[in-house]
């Protein structure tokens, strides 16, 4: 990862070759129709209020943000098609394309997307945590109808890297479907599509499925390959009906939570293939600092030491060690000295007779996503590790949305529960603060509930640096001190596995959340037989 200049700028036609996107223009044909496979049900479809992949998934193909991310992690103009940085880091100036309609055909202004950030500032929920504080509503305007100017109260060096999700809405469509006990249109955009991007909302049900279908007038164009006209999600955690899917000739692309025999299933149908890819998060279990046991931190590193990674890593879930809390795809800021994970029950059962626990019969209580079979398999491996220490696991398997909930309150979170985390922003800062800072508590994020000043203090340090230099190396020190305290058990890096259509033609990873789930990028352009 690299840190953006103070200045920024791409033509349509660079930013198409930054995504790799040159291609012959599509030929007329009938319109494509594929299904997707979710493992979560998308829980919201507001910019404001998204927190997981599937509500990401669902905004980045129905918005566009100031900015967007290249796989290689840059920051690279999108709505803006250039921006200066002031001196002293707090003024940001966006200079908009004067080229962009919304859905509905009215054209994209300043004040949409001035009008949209503070929304999301007052809306106070989702990724708004980045700007609350930082930002004053007032402090966003629109000094004519294609810039932008927005001053921090701080310098904050995360921000450029966070600008992808500030999404621009309708306003006028938004203000005319708002009521007075619902100024912000809450309930309207969380069932409507209100946005200027590459697709629309057909139908949504919260619980099971939705549809989006291409916006031919999408201002970047569909001239790079056969373009997919209608994108049919279908949550499922089943994968019994993702393989009958599969069968079908349904499926386009499944969920990456499927398990190992699965993928390998439907990559060996006629007409599928697999697609592996590393990631910029982990697979952790997170260990809720404030409730029994794991309040303390010689049962916390027990735990650790009675996972089985390399089975894990192998066979369960493949991928690659981790160490600590930071994916080495941030190589400036990853701190090297930091070990793997290490397998070793006697010394898990050292650090358990440490504990104020000792002697004691321990459970602990572990959460995952029901379905999951990697997970559930992830579960009954630490039951049967943890059982030689002294310690029964108490599995629990729940829904994602009761997952969610739970998290809200550390007496209702879990002791222990399984996670995958992956960054929303293409930042170490988005793995830092999201999980460990004491303002980023009540989220799924976060149930480690560490509330540690000392770790505040170093993540509030990093954001306030503004060489690159400094700032990686508060981001090596924050490593060590969580590695120390042991809030998680980080168990692997794992491949980005998909089970796709063979027809499905441009993924690529990006490193932020569900970005490589735009389905701008793909195309449907079927092998020759």
């Amino acid at each position: 990862m690299t840190f953006p200049s103070k200045t920024f700028g791409l033509s349509a036609l660079a930013l198409a070759a930054a995504f790799g996107l040159a291609a012959p223009a599509a030929q007329a044909q009938d319109p494509v129709s594929t299904v997707v496979n979710t493992m979560q049900i998308f829980s919201s479809l507001d910019p404001a209020k998204v927190t997981d992949y599937t509500g990401y998934m669902a905004v980045v193909n129905m918005y566009d943000g100031l900015t967007t991310v290249a796989p290689s992690g840059q920051i690279v103009p999108h709505l803006a098609k250039s921006w200066e940085i002031s001196d002293d880091g707090l003024t940001y100036t966006f200079h908009l394309r004067d080229d962009v309609k919304f859905q509905d055909g009215t054209p994209l202004t300043s004040a949409d997307a001035v009008w949209s950030i503070q929304r999301l500032i007052k809306i106070n929920k989702g990724p708004s945590n980045l700007l609350v504080g930082l930002i004053k509503p007032e402090n966003v305007t629109a000094p004519d109808a294609t810039t932008v100017v927005i001053k921090l109260d701080r310098p904050f060096s995360p921000f450029l890297a966070s600008t992808p999700i500030l999404m621009v809405l309708n306003k006028s469509l938004i203000e005319a479907n708002a009521t007075t006990d619902d100024p912000l249109g809450e309930a309207y955009v969380g069932e409507h599509s209100s946005g200027s991007g590459p697709y629309a909302l057909v139908s949504y049900n919260r619980s099971a499925d939705m549809v989006i279908k291409r916006n031919p007038d999408y201002f970047l164009g569909w001239d790079k390959g056969t373009p997919i006209d209608e994108v049919r999600f279908v949550q499922t955690s089943d994968d019994a009906t993702v393989r009958a899917l599969a069968e079908k000739g349904e499926l386009g692309l499944s969920s990456h939570g499927l398990g190992n025999d699965t993928f390998e299933a439907i990559s060996k149908m006629p007409g599928y293939k697999l697609i592996q890819t590393r990631t910029a998060g982990g697979f952790q279990i997170k260990l809720n600092t404030k409730v029994y046991p794991t309040d303390d931190i010689h049962v916390r590193r027990a735990i650790a030491y009675a996972t089985d990674y390399d089975t894990i890593q192998q066979i369960i879930y493949p991928g690659v060690a981790m160490h600590g809390p930071l994916s080495d795809t941030f190589k400036d800021a990853f701190n090297t000295d930091i070990p793997a994970g290490e397998y070793n029950l006697e010394k898990a059962k050292e650090e358990l007779a440490k504990s104020k626990y000792a002697g004691q019969k321990i459970t602990l209580v572990n959460s995952y996503v029901a379905s999951l079979a990697f997970e559930q398999e992830v579960a009954l491996l630490m039951q049967a590790n943890l059982e030689q220490i002294g310690i029964t696991l108490d599995i629990r398997p729940e829904p994602w949305n009761r997952i969610v909930e739970l998290s809200s309150k550390p007496d209702t979170t879990p002791a222990s529960t399984q996670v995958n985390v992956s960054p929303s922003y293409p930042s170490p800062d988005s793995m830092f603060f999201n999980q460990y800072h004491s303002k980023a508590s009540g989220t799924w994020w976060s149930m480690e509930w560490l509330q540690d000043p000392e770790i505040d203090a170093l993540i509030d340090k990093s954001r306030a640096q503004t060489d690159p230099t400094e700032i990686n190396a508060t981001y090596k020190d924050l490593q060590q001190k969580l590695y120390d305290l042991q809030p998680d058990v980080w168990a692997v890096a794992p491949m980005r596995r998909y089970a796709a259509n063979a027809c499905l033609q441009g993924y690529e990873f990006i490193p932020m959340q569900s970005w490589d789930l735009n389905f701008w990028n793909f195309t449907w352009d079927c092998p020759a037989k």
